[in-house]
């Protein structure tokens, strides 16, 4: 059977035929025994797979490193798209107006009107003193108010009165005035009489007696001149004083008038006063760090609270070498850690007039040492789109960590956004931040 088996015809296909050749390549002498011959004819299935995974092996590692090569030109070229056309850093943060709220009149704390976390409209009272010591200092304020009212009205009376007795002390000397010419007149009558009658007398034509009476009314007439120019001498003083008495009077209606405005300032610093018993916000916002408590016996300027004002924005300091082509105007997509999966959208509103070295508490001097460049950094205002942060607006607060994202390379289209803080304000220059030889920047503001 042996024989019949060797000598029978076995057909075998191309694979089965290379399998034979290489188990034959690498297969030992094994001798005469049919029995070995036979068995090693057979291929073991360990070693028929293995040509299969060799030829399968190469094709794999081409497609593995292609699909490689194609993620990396995919990811490569979207990272360098984004490198050319935006300017990021992380070296930004959210900041914002904080308000520290403390009374400005020393007192009791009798009410408090809000709690952490709360958010305040600009003029809602926030804490409540007790009014009573400054609602007595009012009342006390108000009559000497009244004092210094009714002191004026009294000055005015007096000056009046004043005014009257120069008159009438005025009109004595006009009446002094006029008897002073009527006795003049009399004396120069009565010395002419005695003139006349002495020379008369000389010649016999008129006795002793009648000189004699001349002459008594001539030394009359001299005595009621003197008189009257003595009385017209002592109206004029007193018409002097009399004007004295009247310039007093106005003097004392001015400082009754000063004392008047003095009683009234006095009255509204006590108004303010009281009206400052009652701690209002400044500003629309939320409450923080609320450390006073009903009973607390407060001084002037003491910490009570912050209110946090509504209105936020973002300081990015952007590398010196960042700025050639920023501008302002231009559009920012924002990240914030807090918010992973929220974008948010904002504009570049101002840029620092001044690296933040230069306002250091001690600013470097490069003038002195040894000298190591380093580049500097320049914080850029950046506005929040109001419309993109509505959602989540109670999350965004000052202090947390953003990434913005400028697009140098967009033309600003509009102007940055107005915050309610800056309503009033004057707007920033909307030029470019960097100039070239006189020219401005590409995709500047013209």
């Amino acid at each position: 059977m042996a024989t019949a088996a060797a000598n029978t015809p076995v057909v075998l296909t191309a694979g089965a035929q290379g399998d034979q050749k290489t188990d034959q390549a690498g297969r030992r002498p094994s001798g005469d025994d049919p029995g070995q011959n036979e068995r090693a004819d057979q291929p073991s299935p360990e070693d028929q797979p293995a040509p299969e995974k060799k030829k399968k092996r190469p094709i794999l590692l081409f497609l593995v490193g292609g699909v490689i090569l194609l993620i990396i030109l995919f990811f490569g070229y979207g990272y360098w798209q984004h490198a050319s056309t935006h300017e990021d850093t992380d070296d930004a943060y959210i900041a914002g107006n904080t308000h520290q709220i403390s009374p400005r009149v020393a007192g009791t704390v009798q009410q408090v009107l809000v709690d952490d976390n709360w958010h305040v409209n600009a003029g809602q009272p926030l804490v409540k003193l007790d009014r009573r010591d400054f609602e007595v200092a009012l009342v006390k304020n108000r009559a000497q108010l009244k004092q210094a009212d009714a002191q004026v009205s009294q000055a005015e009376a007096a000056a009046e009165q004043a005014d009257a007795e120069l008159l009438q002390r005025q009109a004595e000397v006009t009446q002094a005035a006029a008897q002073v010419i009527q006795s003049q007149a009399n004396f120069d009558i009565a010395k002419i009489n005695f003139d006349r009658s002495q020379g008369l007398f000389q010649k016999g034509a008129v006795s002793k007696e009648e000189v004699d009476t001349t002459r008594a009314t001539f030394d009359a007439g001299r005595g009621a001149l003197n008189g009257a120019k003595a009385t017209d001498e002592a109206n004029r003083a007193q018409v002097a004083a009399a004007k004295a008495a009247v310039d007093s009077a106005k003097a004392q209606i001015e400082n009754s008038v000063a004392n008047v405005s003095v009683s009234e300032a006095t009255v509204r610093d006590s108004e303010l006063q009281l009206s400052y018993c009652t701690v209002i916000a400044p500003v629309s916002g939320r409450i923080a760090q609320r450390s006073v408590e009903s009973g607390n016996r407060l001084t002037v300027g003491q910490a009570l609270m912050a209110v946090v004002e509504d209105d936020v924005w973002i300081l990015a300091n952007f590398k010196e070498t960042q700025l050639e082509r920023m501008q302002i105007g231009q559009p920012v997509d924002i990240t914030i850690d807090a918010l992973p999966h929220h974008k948010f959208s904002g504009r570049v509103d101002s840029l620092q007039p001044g690296t933040g070295s230069n306002f250091a508490l001690l600013p470097p001097d490069n003038a002195t040492g040894n000298f190591i460049k380093i580049v500097q950094r320049v914080p850029v205002k950046i506005l929040f789109d109001p419309n993109s942060i509505a959602d989540v607006r109670e999350k965004i607060v000052p202090g947390l960590s953003t990434e913005p994202s400028i697009a140098i390379t967009v033309r600003p289209t509009q102007l940055p956004y107005v915050t309610s803080a800056d309503a009033k304000a004057t707007p920033p220059g909307h030029q470019p931040i960097t100039h070239g030889e006189g020219q401005p920047s590409a995709g500047a503001v013209q």
